[in-house]
C-alpha cells in the first residue's frame, strides 16, 4: 500500500473530541502553506488563547508554534514570535525546553499598547511570513469569543489586527481548531452551518492558508512534517520532548482549554495520545521522506 502525503492532513485532523472541525478542513492546506514557508525568510508567530478570565493560557498552541518555530529556524528562516502576558511564560518555557533564542517581543496587556508595540514590531522585522497558531480572531460583532460563546476580549490582546494591516507580500498562515480563530474567517460559512454556536463565535479574519486540525499543536505539527518533506529534513520533535513541552507549559501556568485544569494535557486528551499522534505523525513523514529518496535515486541512476 502507497501512503499519500494527504495522510498527515487526514491524521491531524483526527476531531477526537467530535466538534465537527472535519467539516472545516480544506484539503491541501497543510501541504501548500509548507510549500510557501520553505522559503521564508522573517516570520511572525503569534499563539496563545485565554479561554475564561479566571485561567490561564490554555496549553495548545504554545508548544506547537515553537516546534513550528524551530523548523523553521533550521531550514534558514529568521523567526519572532509576540506575545501578550497570559501567553509568554509558556512561549519562553518551550523556547527554553527545546533551547531555542528567547525571540519573544512581550507586549502589553492592554489593548492599544499591545497593538502599538505589535505594529512596532512588524515594521522592525519586516516579515515575508506571519503565522497565528490557536490565537483568537474577532467575530462579525467586533468580539472575541472562547467555544461557550463567552466573551474573552479583556483576556486576549487584540493581535489579530496584524492579519488584517498587513503590507503587500506578506503571506498569511492561520491555524485553529474550532472556528473562533485567526484564519477561520477562509470557512466562516462552514462553522455557522456545523459549528455550536457558530453564528456567534466564528472569526472573520481571513488568511492566505487555513489549517484546520483536531487541536491547533497537531495542525503545527502537520505543517512542520510538510515543511520537513519540502526540505528533505526530519524537523519533527520526539514524543519525549512532547511530554516535556507539556509539562514546561503547566509549570508555568498553562491550563487545559477545555477543563481549566493545570495538568498535562490539551483540550482534555491526555498526554499519552498526543504522544501516539505525534509518533504515528513521525512515521509517516520518515516513510514519505524514505520514498522520496529512493524516488530521486532511481531517478539519477535513469538520466545517467
Amino acid at each position: 500500500m502507497t501512503v499519500s502525503p494527504d495522510a498527515i492532513e487526514t491524521l491531524c485532523a483526527l476531531d477526537a473530541a467530535g466538534r465537527g472541525i472535519a467539516r472545516l478542513v480544506l484539503p491541501g492546506a497543510m501541504a501548500a502553506a509548507a510549500r510557501t514557508l520553505a522559503g521564508a525568510r522573517r516570520v511572525i508567530l503569534v499563539t496563545g488563547f485565554v479561554v475564561r478570565p479566571t485561567w490561564g493560557a490554555e496549553t495548545d498552541g504554545p508548544s506547537g508554534t515553537v516546534v513550528l518555530g524551530r523548523a523553521l529556524r533550521r531550514v534558514g528562516a529568521e523567526v519572532i514570535y509576540l506575545a501578550d502576558p497570559p501567553v509568554r511564560p509558556l512561549l519562553e518555557a518551550c523556547l527554553r525546553t527545546l533551547r531555542e533564542p528567547l525571540a519573544v517581543v512581550a507586549v502589553p496587556a492592554a489593548p492599544g499598547a499591545a497593538l502599538r508595540a505589535a505594529r512596532a514590531a512588524v515594521r522592525a522585522f519586516g516579515p515575508s511570513h506571519l503565522v497565528a497558531v490557536e490565537r483568537p480572531g474577532r467575530a462579525a460583532d467586533g468580539g472575541y469569543y472562547n467555544a461557550r460563546g463567552g466573551s474573552v476580549a479583556a483576556q486576549n490582546a487584540p493581535l489579530d489586527a496584524l492579519f488584517l494591516e498587513r503590507r503587500n507580500g506578506v503571506v498569511t498562515v492561520g491555524i485553529g481548531d474550532g472556528g473562533n480563530e485567526i484564519g477561520m474567517g477562509r470557512v466562516r460559512a462552514r462553522i455557522v452551518r456545523d459549528i455550536a454556536r457558530g453564528a456567534k463565535i466564528a472569526s472573520v479574519i481571513r488568511t492566505d492558508h487555513l489549517i484546520v486540525a483536531g487541536t491547533s499543536n497537531w495542525g503545527a505539527w502537520g505543517l512542520t512534517a510538510h515543511l520537513g518533506l519540502e526540505r528533505g529534513r526530519d524537523l519533527l520533535h520526539t514524543p519525549e520532548l512532547e511530554a516535556r513541552l507539556t509539562r514546561a507549559m503547566v509549570a508555568a501556568g498553562g491550563v487545559d482549554g477545555l477543563t481549566g485544569a493545570p495538568r498535562p494535557s490539551v483540550d482534555s486528551l491526555p498526554l499519552p495520545l498526543h504522544q501516539r499522534i505525534l509518533d504515528t505523525l513521525r512515521e509517516l513523514t520518515g516513510h514519505l521522506m524514505a520514498r522520496r529518496g529512493r524516488a530521486a535515486g532511481t531517478a539519477k541512476r535513469e538520466s545517467a
